[in-house]
């Protein structure tokens, strides 16, 4: 039983996952966009072992995907401000959920909603989407899991 413990601590304090890096921002200024293209890192936030929500889950998860979504405000919904109209866009962040799963494709042109996606929501585009699951658009970083949590699971499900 001993043995076993110091294999399950050995395990669970050089275990690591790969996590991308993924650059986030968002136009928040049309006349001085600098999410916008030609992209620019200096101007921009490469996040480190990138976060995100997960749909139907609680809490932030390690990235699969980072997503480019540029295009151009076609419509918006009754409560969103109607001055966003013809307005080029631009969200460049990390998900988890691979929302091009049903094209089998990397990237996607055409008309699309984006609703509740990150602070958008409400706004119908004519643009391009884009996915990539490597750094920078992405290099994958280790991120450590909390052993601490994975020792007491391995422990739990052994003595049970």
């Amino acid at each position: 039983m001993l043995f076993i413990s110091i294999i399950i601590l050995i395990v669970c304090f050089n275990h690591k996952i790969y996590c991308l890096s993924c650059f986030k921002c968002m136009t928040t200024n049309f006349e001085n966009d600098t999410c916008s293209d030609p992209f620019n890192p200096i101007d921009n936030h490469l996040e480190a072992e990138c976060l995100a929500t997960s749909n139907g889950r609680n809490g932030l998860f390690p990235a699969r995907f980072c997503v480019k979504i540029s295009g151009v405000i076609v419509d918006v919904d009754r409560h969103v401000n109607r001055s966003l109209l013809t307005k080029s866009l631009f969200l460049r962040t990390c998900i988890i959920d691979n929302i091009m799963d049903s094209t089998r494709s990397s990237d996607s042109t055409g008309n699309f909603r984006l609703k509740n996606f990150n602070q958008i929501k409400g706004v119908r585009m004519q643009g391009t989407i884009t996915v990539c699951s490597h750094d920078g658009c992405n290099q994958a970083n280790l991120f450590k899991i909390n052993s601490i949590i994975i020792l007491f699971s391995l422990l739990f499900l052994i003595v049970y």
